[in-house]
């Protein structure tokens, strides 16, 4: 298998299976684009900032993020597509218009709310070493190393004596 791709190495059967993996041509045609070489004489270089890509869709999107055509009104930054402007312009607004179905917490970006949902899942991979709480997701562990757990106890707080950096992050062992 080619690295990263769910794909056996070329066949008469690899073809076929392709199919099986994506919907139409076109998309089976975008991925074989990944599979060449940087350095390939197909790949092009951005002239604005010389990255190079070998999917020529992919350098299509990227040249618009050279194209900040999509300004704030209110603080001038920025976009290169209008949805992104919108949802910083929620920055502005305070609107949060993605809720949680399980607790009710209201997000501006449906990322975060996806990122919220697994804290309401059985999966529970991370462990603090001191307190020993469980998070579902690395960055909610790092978050609690940088606040609560460790600041609560140079301040005082519970008995452990606080270690003077956050442990190494290990998934809870099953």
């Amino acid at each position: 298998m080619a690295a990263g791709c769910p794909l056996p190495e070329p066949t008469l059967v690899a073809p076929l299976l392709a199919f099986l993996w994506y919907a139409t041509s076109s998309n089976l045609s975008r991925h074989k684009q990944t599979h060449r070489s940087l350095d390939s004489q197909l790949a092009r270089r951005c002239p604005t900032c010389g990255k190079v890509y070998v999917s020529m869709p992919a350098m299509a999107m990227h040249l618009l993020t050279h194209d900040l055509r999509h300004k704030c009104g209110v603080c001038g930054k920025a976009f290169s597509r209008p949805w992104l402007l919108q949802g910083h312009m929620r920055s502005h607004t305070g609107e949060k218009p993605f809720g949680c179905a399980h607790c009710g917490k209201a997000f501006a970006d449906r990322s975060n709310l996806r990122a919220h949902m697994q804290t309401h899942s059985a999966f529970k991979h991370f462990q603090c070493k001191r307190c020993k709480k469980s998070f579902a997701l690395k960055s909610y562990l790092n978050k609690h190393y940088e606040s609560a757990c460790f600041k609560g106890a140079a301040a005082g707080g519970p008995s452990a004596p606080a270690p003077t950096a956050p442990p190494q992050l290990s998934p809870v062992q099953a």
